[in-house]
Protein backbone atom coordinates (compact mmCIF):
# COMPACT_ATOMS: atom_id res chain seq x y z
CA UNK A 1 0.00 0.00 0.00
CA UNK A 2 1.36 3.43 -0.86
CA UNK A 3 0.96 6.84 0.69
CA UNK A 4 -2.25 8.64 -0.19
CA UNK A 5 -1.70 11.42 -2.65
CA UNK A 6 -1.48 14.58 -0.54
CA UNK A 7 1.04 14.47 2.26
CA UNK A 8 3.49 17.15 3.13
CA UNK A 9 4.80 20.66 3.22
CA UNK A 10 8.19 22.21 2.96
CA UNK A 11 10.62 23.10 0.24
CA UNK A 12 12.47 20.39 -1.63
CA UNK A 13 16.04 21.53 -1.44
CA UNK A 14 19.04 19.39 -2.04
CA UNK A 15 22.53 18.63 -3.07
CA UNK A 16 23.37 16.20 -5.81
CA UNK A 17 23.38 12.75 -4.27
CA UNK A 18 26.68 11.54 -5.61
CA UNK A 19 25.96 11.53 -9.37
CA UNK A 20 28.92 12.46 -11.59
CA UNK A 21 28.96 14.38 -14.87
CA UNK A 22 31.34 16.26 -17.11
CA UNK A 23 32.86 19.50 -15.83
CA UNK A 24 31.06 21.57 -18.44
CA UNK A 25 27.57 20.32 -17.63
CA UNK A 26 27.96 19.78 -13.88
CA UNK A 27 25.29 21.80 -12.03
CA UNK A 28 26.55 24.45 -9.69
CA UNK A 29 25.58 23.97 -6.03
CA UNK A 30 23.88 26.97 -4.52
CA UNK A 31 22.92 27.58 -0.89
CA UNK A 32 19.49 26.39 0.16
CA UNK A 33 16.99 29.19 0.47
CA UNK A 34 15.63 28.88 3.97
CA UNK A 35 14.44 32.35 4.78
CA UNK A 36 12.54 32.34 8.05
CA UNK A 37 8.83 32.76 7.55
CA UNK A 38 7.14 35.60 9.36
CA UNK A 39 4.19 34.54 11.45
CA UNK A 40 1.07 36.45 10.56
CA UNK A 41 -0.58 38.33 13.38
CA UNK A 42 -3.74 36.63 14.48
CA UNK A 43 -6.82 38.76 13.90
CA UNK A 44 -10.25 38.40 15.37
CA UNK A 45 -12.51 37.52 12.46
CA UNK A 46 -15.68 37.90 14.51
CA UNK A 47 -18.12 40.58 13.31
CA UNK A 48 -17.75 43.97 14.91
CA UNK A 49 -20.53 45.70 16.80
CA UNK A 50 -22.15 48.52 14.84
CA UNK A 51 -24.48 51.34 15.77
CA UNK A 52 -28.13 50.40 15.26
CA UNK A 53 -28.81 53.96 14.03
CA UNK A 54 -26.19 53.65 11.27
CA UNK A 55 -27.38 50.16 10.40
CA UNK A 56 -31.06 51.06 10.02
CA UNK A 57 -30.77 54.59 8.73
CA UNK A 58 -32.65 57.72 9.88
CA UNK A 59 -35.97 57.31 11.71
CA UNK A 60 -39.11 59.00 10.40
CA UNK A 61 -40.15 61.47 13.11
CA UNK A 62 -43.79 61.17 11.97
CA UNK A 63 -43.99 57.34 12.05
CA UNK A 64 -47.03 55.80 13.64
CA UNK A 65 -46.91 53.79 16.89
CA UNK A 66 -47.57 50.59 14.93
CA UNK A 67 -44.71 51.28 12.52
CA UNK A 68 -42.40 52.15 15.40
CA UNK A 69 -43.24 48.91 17.20
CA UNK A 70 -42.61 46.86 14.05
CA UNK A 71 -39.31 48.68 13.40
CA UNK A 72 -38.08 48.08 16.93
CA UNK A 73 -38.97 44.37 16.73
CA UNK A 74 -37.02 44.03 13.47
CA UNK A 75 -34.04 45.85 14.99
CA UNK A 76 -34.11 43.53 18.00
CA UNK A 77 -34.21 40.46 15.74
CA UNK A 78 -31.25 41.77 13.72
CA UNK A 79 -29.34 42.54 16.92
CA UNK A 80 -29.95 39.04 18.29
CA UNK A 81 -28.94 37.45 14.98
CA UNK A 82 -25.69 39.44 14.91
CA UNK A 83 -25.01 38.52 18.53
CA UNK A 84 -25.52 34.82 17.76
CA UNK A 85 -23.23 35.12 14.75
CA UNK A 86 -20.56 36.80 16.85
CA UNK A 87 -20.85 34.12 19.54
CA UNK A 88 -20.40 31.38 16.92
CA UNK A 89 -17.37 33.12 15.43
CA UNK A 90 -15.77 33.52 18.85
CA UNK A 91 -16.46 29.87 19.66
CA UNK A 92 -14.90 28.70 16.40
CA UNK A 93 -11.88 30.90 17.07
CA UNK A 94 -11.45 29.43 20.56
CA UNK A 95 -11.77 25.85 19.36
CA UNK A 96 -9.28 26.48 16.54
CA UNK A 97 -6.66 27.15 19.21
CA UNK A 98 -7.30 23.87 21.05
CA UNK A 99 -5.53 20.54 20.39
CA UNK A 100 -7.07 18.33 17.71
CA UNK A 101 -8.22 14.95 19.03
CA UNK A 102 -9.71 13.44 15.88
CA UNK A 103 -7.99 11.47 13.11
CA UNK A 104 -6.13 13.62 10.59
CA UNK A 105 -5.11 12.77 7.05
CA UNK A 106 -1.79 13.89 5.68
CA UNK A 107 -3.52 16.42 3.44
CA UNK A 108 -4.65 18.27 6.56
CA UNK A 109 -1.22 17.97 8.17
CA UNK A 110 0.61 19.21 5.11
CA UNK A 111 -1.04 22.61 4.88
CA UNK A 112 -0.37 24.45 1.62
CA UNK A 113 1.98 21.94 0.02
CA UNK A 114 2.48 22.18 -3.72
CA UNK A 115 1.88 19.19 -5.96
CA UNK A 116 5.63 18.84 -6.55
CA UNK A 117 6.41 18.83 -2.84
CA UNK A 118 3.73 16.21 -2.18
CA UNK A 119 5.01 13.96 -4.95
CA UNK A 120 8.61 14.23 -3.76
CA UNK A 121 7.68 12.99 -0.26
CA UNK A 122 5.55 10.21 -1.74
CA UNK A 123 8.46 8.99 -3.82
CA UNK A 124 10.78 9.09 -0.80
CA UNK A 125 8.54 6.70 1.13
CA UNK A 126 7.26 4.50 -1.68
CA UNK A 127 10.60 2.70 -1.91
CA UNK A 128 10.54 2.00 1.85
CA UNK A 129 7.02 0.64 2.23
CA UNK A 130 7.87 -2.84 0.94
CA UNK A 131 9.96 -3.59 4.04
CA UNK A 132 8.91 -3.66 7.70
CA UNK A 133 11.83 -2.25 9.67
CA UNK A 134 12.14 -3.41 13.27
CA UNK A 135 14.33 -2.35 16.15
CA UNK A 136 17.59 -4.27 16.74
CA UNK A 137 18.21 -5.77 20.18
CA UNK A 138 21.36 -7.25 21.68
CA UNK A 139 21.60 -10.75 23.12
CA UNK A 140 22.57 -9.59 26.60
CA UNK A 141 24.88 -12.57 27.11
CA UNK A 142 28.25 -12.14 28.80
CA UNK A 143 30.19 -13.88 26.01
CA UNK A 144 28.75 -11.64 23.32
CA UNK A 145 29.31 -8.57 25.45
CA UNK A 146 32.98 -9.47 26.00
CA UNK A 147 33.41 -9.89 22.25
CA UNK A 148 32.00 -6.42 21.54
CA UNK A 149 34.28 -4.81 24.14
CA UNK A 150 37.43 -5.95 22.36
CA UNK A 151 40.13 -3.53 21.18
CA UNK A 152 39.37 -4.50 17.60
CA UNK A 153 35.75 -3.31 17.93
CA UNK A 154 36.95 -0.10 19.58
CA UNK A 155 39.30 0.66 16.69
CA UNK A 156 36.46 0.11 14.23
CA UNK A 157 34.47 2.87 15.91
CA UNK A 158 37.47 5.19 15.98
CA UNK A 159 38.12 4.55 12.30
CA UNK A 160 34.56 5.39 11.33
CA UNK A 161 34.62 8.55 13.48
CA UNK A 162 37.85 9.75 11.84
CA UNK A 163 36.31 9.44 8.39
CA UNK A 164 33.11 11.25 9.36
CA UNK A 165 32.42 14.45 7.46
CA UNK A 166 29.50 16.79 6.94
CA UNK A 167 27.77 15.98 3.68
CA UNK A 168 24.67 18.13 3.99
CA UNK A 169 23.11 20.82 6.14
CA UNK A 170 19.68 22.45 6.08
CA UNK A 171 17.18 24.30 8.22
CA UNK A 172 14.43 21.70 8.28
CA UNK A 173 12.01 23.40 10.70
CA UNK A 174 11.65 27.07 11.48
CA UNK A 175 11.64 26.66 15.26
CA UNK A 176 13.93 25.15 17.88
CA UNK A 177 14.27 21.36 17.67
CA UNK A 178 13.29 19.43 20.82
CA UNK A 179 13.79 15.84 19.61
CA UNK A 180 14.80 13.76 16.62
CA UNK A 181 14.63 10.16 15.37
CA UNK A 182 16.66 8.37 12.68
CA UNK A 183 14.71 6.03 10.41
CA UNK A 184 16.23 2.49 10.51
CA UNK A 185 16.31 2.02 6.75
CA UNK A 186 19.79 1.35 5.34
CA UNK A 187 18.92 2.37 1.79
CA UNK A 188 18.97 6.09 2.54
CA UNK A 189 19.38 8.61 5.34
CA UNK A 190 16.01 9.80 6.61
CA UNK A 191 15.81 11.93 9.76
CA UNK A 192 12.71 13.12 11.62
CA UNK A 193 12.60 16.18 13.89
CA UNK A 194 10.07 17.59 16.36
CA UNK A 195 10.15 21.34 17.02
CA UNK A 196 8.89 23.90 19.51
CA UNK A 197 5.69 24.65 17.57
CA UNK A 198 4.39 21.08 17.12
CA UNK A 199 5.87 20.65 13.64
CA UNK A 200 7.41 17.40 12.42
CA UNK A 201 10.28 17.90 10.00
CA UNK A 202 11.37 15.13 7.62
CA UNK A 203 14.81 15.40 6.02
CA UNK A 204 16.39 13.39 3.22
CA UNK A 205 19.86 15.01 3.42
CA UNK A 206 21.50 13.30 0.46
CA UNK A 207 18.63 13.61 -2.00
CA UNK A 208 19.18 15.65 -5.14
CA UNK A 209 17.93 19.16 -4.60
CA UNK A 210 15.85 21.53 -6.63
CA UNK A 211 17.21 22.51 -10.03
CA UNK A 212 17.16 26.20 -10.86
CA UNK A 213 17.92 27.60 -14.31
CA UNK A 214 19.58 31.03 -14.18
CA UNK A 215 19.45 33.84 -16.75
CA UNK A 216 22.33 32.33 -18.71
CA UNK A 217 20.57 29.00 -19.01
CA UNK A 218 22.90 27.24 -16.56
CA UNK A 219 21.44 24.72 -14.13
CA UNK A 220 22.03 25.26 -10.44
CA UNK A 221 21.18 22.71 -7.73
CA UNK A 222 20.29 23.83 -4.22
CA UNK A 223 22.14 22.32 -1.27
CA UNK A 224 20.70 20.62 1.79
CA UNK A 225 18.87 17.64 0.32
CA UNK A 226 15.08 17.63 0.47
CA UNK A 227 12.86 18.27 3.46
CA UNK A 228 9.17 18.53 4.30
CA UNK A 229 7.09 19.56 7.31
CA UNK A 230 3.85 18.22 8.78
CA UNK A 231 1.85 20.05 11.46
CA UNK A 232 1.25 16.99 13.66
CA UNK A 233 0.21 18.82 16.85
CA UNK A 234 -2.05 21.87 16.88
CA UNK A 235 -2.23 24.83 17.37
CA UNK A 236 1.12 26.04 16.09
CA UNK A 237 2.34 27.54 19.37
CA UNK A 238 4.88 26.80 22.09
CA UNK A 239 2.12 24.93 23.95
CA UNK A 240 2.36 22.08 21.42
CA UNK A 241 6.13 21.50 21.47
CA UNK A 242 6.96 17.90 20.48
CA UNK A 243 8.67 16.42 23.54
CA UNK A 244 9.43 12.97 22.14
CA UNK A 245 9.50 11.03 18.90
CA UNK A 246 10.10 7.33 18.19
CA UNK A 247 9.45 4.84 15.43
CA UNK A 248 7.23 1.84 16.05
CA UNK A 249 9.77 -0.86 17.04
CA UNK A 250 8.03 -3.46 14.83
CA UNK A 251 7.09 -1.22 11.89
CA UNK A 252 9.10 1.95 11.31
CA UNK A 253 6.50 3.28 8.85
CA UNK A 254 4.67 4.44 11.97
CA UNK A 255 6.11 7.33 13.97
CA UNK A 256 4.83 8.12 17.48
CA UNK A 257 5.09 11.63 18.90
CA UNK A 258 4.27 13.21 22.26
CA UNK A 259 3.54 16.87 22.83
CA UNK A 260 3.10 19.56 25.46
CA UNK A 261 -0.54 19.69 24.36
CA UNK A 262 -0.94 16.61 26.62
CA UNK A 263 -1.49 14.22 23.70
CA UNK A 264 0.32 11.48 21.81
CA UNK A 265 -0.27 10.65 18.16
CA UNK A 266 0.79 7.85 15.81
CA UNK A 267 1.28 8.87 12.19
CA UNK A 268 1.31 6.13 9.57
CA UNK A 269 3.00 6.74 6.23
CA UNK A 270 1.36 3.58 4.95
CA UNK A 271 -2.27 4.52 5.61
CA UNK A 272 -1.71 8.28 5.54
CA UNK A 273 -3.58 8.81 8.84
CA UNK A 274 -2.46 10.44 12.08
CA UNK A 275 -4.55 9.40 15.09
CA UNK A 276 -4.50 10.23 18.77
CA UNK A 277 -3.49 7.35 21.03
CA UNK A 278 -3.26 9.06 24.43
CA UNK A 279 -4.56 12.18 26.12
CA UNK A 280 -3.84 13.25 29.70
CA UNK A 281 -5.66 16.53 30.43
CA UNK A 282 -3.49 19.21 32.08
CA UNK A 283 -0.49 16.84 32.24
CA UNK A 284 2.59 17.62 30.13
CA UNK A 285 4.14 14.46 28.69
CA UNK A 286 7.92 14.45 29.12
CA UNK A 287 9.02 11.08 27.71
CA UNK A 288 7.85 7.66 26.51
CA UNK A 289 9.30 4.32 25.44
CA UNK A 290 8.15 1.06 23.85
CA UNK A 291 9.40 -2.54 24.27
CA UNK A 292 11.17 -3.80 21.13
CA UNK A 293 9.14 -6.96 20.57
CA UNK A 294 5.79 -5.16 20.58
CA UNK A 295 4.56 -1.94 19.06
CA UNK A 296 1.44 -2.00 21.21
CA UNK A 297 2.60 -1.16 24.75
CA UNK A 298 3.87 2.27 25.77
CA UNK A 299 5.23 3.58 29.07
CA UNK A 300 4.84 7.35 29.52
CA UNK A 301 6.34 9.77 32.03
CA UNK A 302 5.06 13.25 32.82
CA UNK A 303 6.01 16.44 34.63
CA UNK A 304 3.82 15.63 37.65
CA UNK A 305 5.76 12.52 38.66
CA UNK A 306 3.52 9.86 37.09
CA UNK A 307 4.24 6.77 35.02
CA UNK A 308 1.42 5.71 32.70
CA UNK A 309 0.99 2.47 30.78
CA UNK A 310 -1.25 2.03 27.75
CA UNK A 311 -1.93 -0.77 25.26
CA UNK A 312 -2.76 0.44 21.76
CA UNK A 313 -5.04 -2.57 21.21
CA UNK A 314 -7.39 -1.27 23.90
CA UNK A 315 -9.06 2.00 24.88
CA UNK A 316 -6.63 3.71 27.24
CA UNK A 317 -9.54 5.46 28.95
CA UNK A 318 -10.75 2.07 30.20
CA UNK A 319 -7.60 -0.03 30.61
CA UNK A 320 -4.79 2.51 30.90
CA UNK A 321 -2.94 2.65 34.23
CA UNK A 322 -1.28 5.63 35.86
CA UNK A 323 1.00 5.39 38.88
CA UNK A 324 2.07 8.31 41.05
CA UNK A 325 5.75 7.48 41.61
CA UNK A 326 6.79 10.23 44.02
CA UNK A 327 4.99 12.20 46.67
CA UNK A 328 6.58 15.54 45.83
CA UNK A 329 5.20 15.86 42.30
CA UNK A 330 8.69 16.21 40.83
CA UNK A 331 8.95 15.77 37.09
CA UNK A 332 10.01 12.37 35.71
CA UNK A 333 11.91 13.61 32.70
CA UNK A 334 12.78 10.27 31.14
CA UNK A 335 11.63 6.65 31.13
CA UNK A 336 13.51 3.85 29.34
CA UNK A 337 12.59 0.18 28.88
CA UNK A 338 15.18 -2.61 29.10
CA UNK A 339 15.14 -4.07 25.56
CA UNK A 340 16.03 -7.60 26.72
CA UNK A 341 13.86 -7.71 29.86
CA UNK A 342 11.05 -5.22 29.12
CA UNK A 343 9.55 -5.42 32.61
CA UNK A 344 12.51 -3.41 33.93
CA UNK A 345 12.24 0.37 33.64
CA UNK A 346 14.71 3.08 34.54
CA UNK A 347 13.46 6.58 35.36
CA UNK A 348 15.27 9.91 35.69
CA UNK A 349 13.65 12.57 37.85
CA UNK A 350 13.96 16.14 39.03
CA UNK A 351 13.99 14.81 42.59
CA UNK A 352 17.68 14.03 41.88
CA UNK A 353 17.21 10.27 41.66
CA UNK A 354 17.65 7.54 39.08
CA UNK A 355 15.51 4.50 39.84
CA UNK A 356 15.27 0.96 38.50
CA UNK A 357 11.75 -0.54 38.64
CA UNK A 358 10.24 -3.99 38.13
CA UNK A 359 6.89 -3.19 36.53
CA UNK A 360 5.48 -6.68 37.16
CA UNK A 361 4.99 -5.53 40.72
CA UNK A 362 3.25 -2.31 39.73
CA UNK A 363 0.32 -4.10 38.13
CA UNK A 364 -0.46 -5.87 41.40
CA UNK A 365 -1.24 -2.55 43.10
CA UNK A 366 -4.88 -1.63 43.72
CA UNK A 367 -6.62 0.53 41.17
CA UNK A 368 -8.94 3.36 42.03
CA UNK A 369 -10.70 4.99 39.12
CA UNK A 370 -9.87 8.67 39.17
CA UNK A 371 -13.04 10.54 40.10
CA UNK A 372 -14.44 13.11 37.76
CA UNK A 373 -14.28 16.62 39.17
CA UNK A 374 -17.60 17.71 40.71
CA UNK A 375 -19.83 19.57 38.31
CA UNK A 376 -19.72 23.29 39.10
CA UNK A 377 -22.81 25.17 40.10
CA UNK A 378 -24.67 27.24 37.55
CA UNK A 379 -21.95 29.37 35.93
CA UNK A 380 -21.95 32.79 37.49
CA UNK A 381 -19.75 34.35 34.85
CA UNK A 382 -19.39 34.24 31.10
CA UNK A 383 -15.80 33.03 31.53
CA UNK A 384 -16.85 29.82 33.32
CA UNK A 385 -19.36 29.06 30.57
CA UNK A 386 -16.71 29.53 27.90
CA UNK A 387 -14.29 27.27 29.76
CA UNK A 388 -16.96 24.56 30.03
CA UNK A 389 -17.68 24.77 26.30
CA UNK A 390 -13.98 24.50 25.46
CA UNK A 391 -13.54 21.40 27.61
CA UNK A 392 -16.61 19.72 26.13
CA UNK A 393 -15.59 20.44 22.54
CA UNK A 394 -11.93 19.51 23.09
CA UNK A 395 -12.78 16.18 24.71
CA UNK A 396 -10.89 17.03 27.90
CA UNK A 397 -13.16 14.89 30.04
CA UNK A 398 -10.69 11.98 29.95
CA UNK A 399 -9.58 9.93 32.96
CA UNK A 400 -7.62 6.72 33.42
CA UNK A 401 -7.22 4.38 36.37
CA UNK A 402 -4.72 5.81 38.80
CA UNK A 403 -2.77 4.44 41.76
CA UNK A 404 -1.84 7.10 44.28
CA UNK A 405 1.61 7.58 45.76
CA UNK A 406 0.26 6.52 49.14
CA UNK A 407 -0.57 3.10 47.70
CA UNK A 408 2.81 2.83 45.95
CA UNK A 409 4.69 3.89 49.08
CA UNK A 410 2.70 1.51 51.28
CA UNK A 411 3.46 -1.36 48.92
CA UNK A 412 7.17 -0.48 48.80
CA UNK A 413 7.42 -0.62 52.58
CA UNK A 414 5.63 -3.97 52.80
CA UNK A 415 7.07 -7.42 52.37
CA UNK A 416 5.41 -7.98 48.98
CA UNK A 417 6.88 -4.81 47.55
CA UNK A 418 10.56 -5.47 48.21
CA UNK A 419 11.26 -6.27 44.54
CA UNK A 420 9.39 -3.30 43.04
CA UNK A 421 12.28 -0.82 43.38
CA UNK A 422 15.39 -2.74 42.35
CA UNK A 423 17.84 0.13 42.60
CA UNK A 424 18.09 3.84 43.41
CA UNK A 425 20.91 6.35 43.03
CA UNK A 426 20.84 9.95 44.26
CA UNK A 427 22.79 12.73 42.56
CA UNK A 428 23.64 16.30 43.45
CA UNK A 429 21.13 17.76 41.00
CA UNK A 430 18.20 16.82 38.77
CA UNK A 431 18.73 13.79 36.53
CA UNK A 432 17.52 14.83 33.08
CA UNK A 433 17.80 11.51 31.22
CA UNK A 434 18.65 7.81 31.58
CA UNK A 435 18.67 5.14 28.85
CA UNK A 436 19.33 1.40 28.55
CA UNK A 437 21.80 0.25 25.90
CA UNK A 438 20.75 -2.32 23.20
CA UNK A 439 22.17 -5.22 25.25
CA UNK A 440 20.03 -4.42 28.31
CA UNK A 441 23.13 -4.47 30.52
CA UNK A 442 24.11 -0.81 30.81
CA UNK A 443 22.49 2.52 31.65
CA UNK A 444 23.81 5.99 30.85
CA UNK A 445 22.46 9.03 32.70
CA UNK A 446 22.78 12.78 32.15
CA UNK A 447 22.64 14.97 35.23
CA UNK A 448 22.65 18.68 36.01
CA UNK A 449 25.51 18.18 38.43
CA UNK A 450 27.63 18.14 35.24
CA UNK A 451 28.25 14.39 35.15
CA UNK A 452 27.44 11.54 32.81
CA UNK A 453 27.26 8.20 34.62
CA UNK A 454 27.35 4.64 33.34
CA UNK A 455 25.96 1.58 35.15
CA UNK A 456 26.93 -1.97 34.21
CA UNK A 457 24.35 -4.46 35.50
CA UNK A 458 24.93 -8.20 35.12
CA UNK A 459 21.70 -9.94 33.98
CA UNK A 460 22.16 -12.56 36.69
CA UNK A 461 21.76 -9.87 39.37
CA UNK A 462 18.24 -9.13 38.17
CA UNK A 463 17.01 -12.71 38.47
CA UNK A 464 16.46 -12.56 42.22
CA UNK A 465 13.26 -10.85 43.35
CA UNK A 466 15.10 -8.44 45.65
CA UNK A 467 16.76 -5.06 45.53
CA UNK A 468 20.25 -5.02 44.02
CA UNK A 469 22.93 -5.24 46.74
CA UNK A 470 24.84 -2.46 44.99
CA UNK A 471 23.52 0.08 42.51
CA UNK A 472 26.42 2.43 41.83
CA UNK A 473 27.77 3.76 38.54
CA UNK A 474 30.79 2.02 37.08
CA UNK A 475 32.02 5.22 35.38
CA UNK A 476 31.45 8.93 35.97
CA UNK A 477 32.44 11.46 33.30
CA UNK A 478 32.68 15.20 33.89
CA UNK A 479 30.53 17.01 31.30
CA UNK A 480 29.02 20.50 31.16
CA UNK A 481 25.23 20.02 31.15
CA UNK A 482 24.22 23.63 31.91
CA UNK A 483 22.23 24.32 28.75
CA UNK A 484 20.27 27.18 30.30
CA UNK A 485 16.86 28.34 29.21
CA UNK A 486 17.31 28.66 25.46
CA UNK A 487 18.98 25.37 24.54
CA UNK A 488 17.42 21.92 24.42
CA UNK A 489 18.50 19.71 27.34
CA UNK A 490 21.52 17.48 26.65
CA UNK A 491 20.73 13.75 26.79
CA UNK A 492 23.45 11.13 26.30
CA UNK A 493 22.14 8.21 24.22
CA UNK A 494 23.59 4.84 23.23
CA UNK A 495 24.45 3.83 19.71
CA UNK A 496 21.39 1.84 18.64
CA UNK A 497 23.28 -0.98 16.88
CA UNK A 498 23.89 -3.99 19.16
CA UNK A 499 26.84 -5.21 17.06
CA UNK A 500 29.38 -2.46 17.71
CA UNK A 501 31.67 -1.45 20.57
CA UNK A 502 29.31 -0.18 23.32
CA UNK A 503 29.38 3.62 23.19
CA UNK A 504 27.10 6.62 23.46
CA UNK A 505 26.90 10.12 21.96
CA UNK A 506 26.18 13.42 23.68
CA UNK A 507 26.26 17.05 22.60
CA UNK A 508 28.38 19.59 24.44
CA UNK A 509 28.37 23.33 24.99
CA UNK A 510 31.21 23.77 22.47
CA UNK A 511 28.80 22.99 19.62
CA UNK A 512 30.20 19.54 18.92
CA UNK A 513 29.45 15.88 19.64
CA UNK A 514 31.35 13.64 22.03
CA UNK A 515 31.55 9.89 21.38
CA UNK A 516 32.24 8.10 24.67
CA UNK A 517 32.82 4.42 25.40
CA UNK A 518 30.94 2.37 27.99
CA UNK A 519 33.96 2.61 30.30
CA UNK A 520 34.02 6.43 30.18
CA UNK A 521 36.91 6.85 27.74
CA UNK A 522 36.46 9.51 25.08
CA UNK A 523 36.63 7.91 21.63
CA UNK A 524 36.17 10.93 19.35
CA UNK A 525 34.82 14.45 19.03
CA UNK A 526 32.82 15.51 15.96
CA UNK A 527 32.78 19.22 15.18
CA UNK A 528 31.52 21.40 12.34
CA UNK A 529 34.43 23.79 11.80
CA UNK A 530 32.26 26.14 9.77
CA UNK A 531 30.31 27.17 12.89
Amino acid sequence: MGIPAPVATGKGKGKAGGASSSTASKPKPVPARNAKLKREREEDSAPLRRSSRRRTGPVDPNESPETKRKREEEEEERREALEREREEELKRARLAKLPRHHDLDLQTLSGDASTGEIESLRSSFTSLLSTKYSREVGSGTTSRDDELKSDEKLEEVRGVAKQAKIRSRAKVTQERIYCMAYHPTTSKDLVFFGDKYGTMGIWDPLARGEEIVDEDGEVEVTEGGQHWTLQIHWPQTSKTSISGMKFDPTDAHNVISSSYDCTMRITSFETGISREIFHAPDTLISSFDMPPESGNEIWISDVQGHLSHIDLREDFRKTGRRFEMNGTGHKIGCVSINPVSPHFLVTASNDRTLKLWDTRKLFTLPVSESPRPPAPATPSTRRSKVKKEEEEEAGDDVWINETSFEEVDKYLKGKKGRGLLRGEHSSGAAVSAAYWDPSGRRIVSTCYDDHLRVWDIAPSSLVLDTQLPKFAPKASIRHNCQTGRWLTILKAQWMSSPDVFPHFVVGNMNQSLDIIGFDGQKIANLVDKSL
